[in-house]
């Protein structure tokens, strides 16, 4: 599995426990803060999903709410981060 498929497979399934709803596979661009399936608590949990499961460190002062509202964004800035 390349490191891309395993960024997405893994915020995919992380958010989809988190959030509690199976909507984040079928649109994974669902703003999750305007249909508040995250908050701050969920946020906190996600980032040691990441961190655990990904190996990637995330400070609390890298997210920024609108680069982390959907599934796709946060895909892409982990992407990016890896680059």
């Amino acid at each position: 599995m390349s490191y891309q498929s395993a960024i997405r497979t893994t915020i995919l399934g992380a958010l989809t426990d988190i959030c509690g709803t199976d909507q984040i596979e079928s649109n994974p661009n669902l703003d999750l803060f305007a249909n508040n399936l995250l908050d701050s608590f969920g946020l906190v949990e996600l980032m040691l999903t990441i961190h655990e499961q990904l190996n990637i460190d995330i400070a609390p002062t890298e997210v920024d709410r609108e680069m982390w509202s959907t599934p796709e964004r946060i895909i892409q800035y982990l992407e990016g981060k890896m680059k």
